[in-house]
């Protein structure tokens, strides 16, 4: 009998100051459909985070780096919620919001400036990954 467990490896880059990034890198259910989601805190930097800074401003979207694409922003949102099991309410309501590309669309930028205004109150800058 073959497993539904994905067999790869996926890497979510996010910034892990912001309170609402991390606690939707979290609890990104994909693990059954993509294998491994290895979380990346962007302003740890990397050798990956150095590599998708090259053509990626992290500071306006995340990344999901999966076999051998790179998803930006909405998109990025859009395949975590096609990805996503559905499980539980945060599941739910991901898959149900973001699946659709415009939904994604119309929701990324609400995300983005929930962001924004918690990095504000938090006093966060721009993320600067070591090196550059």
């Amino acid at each position: 009998m073959s497993s539904t467990r994905g067999s790869g490896r996926a890497w979510l880059v996010y910034d892990g100051d912001c309170p609402l990034c991390s606690r939707y890198a979290q609890y990104a259910d994909v693990e059954r459909s993509v294998g491994e989601l290895v979380l990346v805190d962007a302003r740890r930097g990397g050798p990956l985070v150095d590599e998708l800074t090259k053509s990626y401003d992290l500071d306006k979207g995340m990344v999901l780096k999966m076999d051998g694409r790179c998803y930006f922003g909405r998109d990025a949102l859009r395949m975590l919620a096609v990805l996503s099991m559905g499980r539980g309410v945060f599941g739910g309501l991901n898959r149900l919001l973001f699946r659709f590309p415009a939904a994604a669309r119309a929701g990324y930028p609400l995300l983005k400036l929930g962001r924004r205004l918690l990095l504000g109150m938090k006093g966060s800058g721009p993320i600067r990954p070591a090196g550059r």
